[in-house]
């Protein structure tokens, strides 16, 4: 028992690991809104199932006839349309439910991995990859001629990355892509993750660079499926994002139970409020998108922005004209501002002269309120009485100010006499900033 235990344990590991490798996706889910059903597809069969039941409507067989193609069905106008993975052929089903071609078109393994979307009722295809090497442009299916012709995009457009098996998504007039894998211009034949963000607008026709993907918020190999203008992933561990990329936020949800019932291999559908999944037992089954995102665990950016040579300019004018406004401000300031000399000041190109002590106390008054009694000190003399020295300092503070005045030209005292913050009964001089904050 011991040893069948560990031959199955083996073979399942054996099976995970084939079909992580192989891209080629061979049962799909898709939604028929007209029908109001979901198809499950496989193969050899096409099951529809009412949307709200999940109860089996009908099943029709696919009579492939002689095309030994790995296929990707898409709904075009609610009619299955059969896309080659690899190459360019399309096919539809006949009366006879036969594989009938649609297309004119002779591209073989060159396709593999591109996104496949509708735009005006136009079969689109972008990036892909075929004998190492890969794509970087749109092809479409021509109506009239019926083979893939190259969408023509501005002559003036940026140059995306050539990408393949990416994340995309058509939100009204825009398109955009992320994650997937590229081959690197050195020649090897390691794929390399891609960790870019483009869009493209279709009426310019110009394709713009968002900026680098950050890789450690999403998960470039996880399953998706696209919910109104929303791509969510179902990453490692059963965590389910929603990407929003026109507001550049990835939002992570707490891990719900029916995430881990759903089978890798197949995309989800989401249909009415509704998530549509193959379980691990092959069934389709369904739950309400509400209730597995019910819960955030965090909120996250999608990538980071891109600094363009336009926006880095810009940053540039800026710094310089915030340098050269500050020393214009410095030099206005410095030519209008008081220069203080050892023997008095100096404003423009007139000076008066001061002696240290009218000096010292100019400057005190730049920094505190000055009693009285301190520049009583200051000017005091012994052989001179009380009164005769007060009259000394308030001379003293009067001549100071004329010779303010007549250098500046104003009116007014640049040393006021006030009431005393520390006692009303006693007299102090402060700096008048009112007037002459400008000059120092």
């Amino acid at each position: 028992m011991k040893h069948i235990f560990w031959l199955l344990l083996l073979i399942s590991f054996t099976t995970v690991a084939q079909q992580k490798t192989n891209p080629e996706k061979t049962t799909h889910i898709l939604v028929d809104s007209l029908k109001n059903q979901i198809l499950y597809i496989t193969k050899e069969s096409i099951t529809r199932l009412d949307a709200t039941s999940l109860e089996v409507v009908r099943k029709q067989q696919i009579l492939r006839s002689n095309y030994k193609l790995s296929l990707r069905p898409i709904m075009k106008q609610n009619r299955v349309v059969f896309l080659d993975q690899k190459g360019g052929s399309v096919f539809g089903m006949s009366d006879k439910d036969s594989l009938v071609r649609l297309d004119n078109s002779n591209i073989e393994n060159f396709l593999i991995g591109s996104a496949v979307f509708i735009k005006n009722d136009t079969l689109f295809r972008h990036g892909g990859y075929g004998y190492w090497s890969q794509s970087d442009f749109f092809t479409y299916l021509d109506k009239s001629t019926k083979e893939w012709e190259i969408y023509n995009i501005s002559r003036t457009s940026e140059k995306p990355i050539s990408i393949h098996d990416h994340f995309a998504i058509d939100i009204g007039g825009d398109f955009y892509f992320f994650g997937g894998q590229f081959v690197p211009h050195y020649g090897s034949r390691k794929m390399v993750s891609n960790n870019e963000v483009w869009s493209f607008n279709f009426q310019s026709k110009n394709w713009k660079l968002l900026g680098k993907l950050n890789l450690n918020s999403f998960d470039v190999k996880a399953n998706s499926f696209i919910a109104g203008r929303f791509v969510y992933a179902i990453k490692e561990l059963s965590v389910l994002s929603r990407i929003d990329v026109l507001q550049n936020r990835i939002t992570d949800y707490k891990t719900s139970p029916i995430l881990y019932l759903i089978e890798n291999d197949v995309d989800p559908v989401f249909f009415k409020g509704n998530l549509y999944y193959l379980n691990r037992k092959g069934f389709v089954k369904k739950a309400a998108l509400k209730a597995i995102t019910n819960k955030v665990s965090k909120t996250t950016s999608l990538y980071t922005k891109e600094r363009t040579p336009l926006y880095l300019l810009i940053s540039f004018a800026g710094i310089f004209l915030c340098l050269t406004f500050f020393v214009i401000h410095r030099y206005l300031k410095s030519r209008n501002s008081f220069e203080i000399l050892e023997n008095g000041l100096k404003f423009k190109s007139k000076f008066v002269e001061l002696d240290s002590l009218a000096l010292s106390i100019l400057k005190m008054s730049f920094k505190k309120e000055i009693e009285f009694t301190e520049i009583y000190d200051l000017v005091s003399k012994q052989h001179l009485s009380k009164i005769q020295n007060e009259r000394v300092r308030n001379q003293y503070i009067d001549r100071i100010n004329m010779q303010i005045k007549w250098l500046t030209g104003s009116k007014s005292d640049i040393l006021i006499v006030i009431k005393s913050s520390f006692d009303a009964r006693y007299k102090s001089v402060i700096f008048n900033r009112k007037d002459y904050d400008y000059f120092i």
